[in-house]
């Protein structure tokens, strides 16, 4: 739920053992201050990740991700998605970075950050990284900042829906891209709703 005015801090530790394969994505939705931390290490051969995570700011807070995937083992899979909505003088912040370890050969890491500003003053620092040791990998980062795209929300209105609706629906589809491979529909459902409820609060 939201946690306006709140002091927000969460940790997540991931041991990857041979062969296993972790799924999560983190939502973060308001708080003064949040300060969200993701630890996973790769201890087995041929483990998978796929750690997605939503973030959206707003008023004053000032929401901050960091995340640290360490590839140990060989044949390690990891896949990194976080999508970001700031307005009014919020400040976003992701920090991820992928170890590579010389053992780990074989490894392929994917991490990208990409974020919407919805207002002058709304901010967003990215910082992704690689750290790499071994030299039979694939690995690449990437981040992205913008605002919606006004030729998508000039299209919807042309059909009759209102600019605040339109925008939503962009946001929604903006950041339903990091919901995909949930596989627990009821999972999928709320965090949908926590979304329209951050959506809606901002027009009434």
């Amino acid at each position: 739920a939201q946690t306006l005015g709140a002091r927000v801090l969460s940790t997540l530790v991931g041991s990857l053992g041979d062969e296993s394969v972790l799924r999560t994505c983190h939502v973060a939705l308001g708080g003064e201050v949040g300060r969200h931390q993701i630890f996973c290490a790769y201890h087995g051969r041929d483990a998978e990740a796929y750690v997605n995570g939503i973030q959206m700011v707003r008023g004053n807070e000032l929401i901050d991700t960091t995340l640290l995937m360490d590839h140990v083992e060989p044949g390690g899979i990891s896949r990194e998605l976080f999508k970001t909505v700031v307005r009014d003088s919020g400040v976003g912040v992701f920090q991820g970075k992928i170890i590579v370890e010389p053992f780990a050969q074989k490894s392929d890491g994917r991490m990208m950050s990409a974020a919407l500003l919805l207002s002058e003053n709304a901010a967003m620092n990215n910082k992704p990284e690689l750290e790499i040791y071994a030299d039979d990998v694939v690995c690449a980062h990437g981040a992205t900042c913008g605002q919606p795209d006004e030729d998508l929300l000039f299209y919807l209105m042309t059909r009759g829906i209102p600019r605040i609706e339109a925008e939503a629906l962009v946001l929604r589809a903006f950041l339903g891209e990091a919901l995909e491979g949930l596989e627990h529909p009821g999972v999928v459902e709320d965090i949908e709703k926590y979304i329209g409820m951050w959506l809606h609060s901002q027009v009434a």
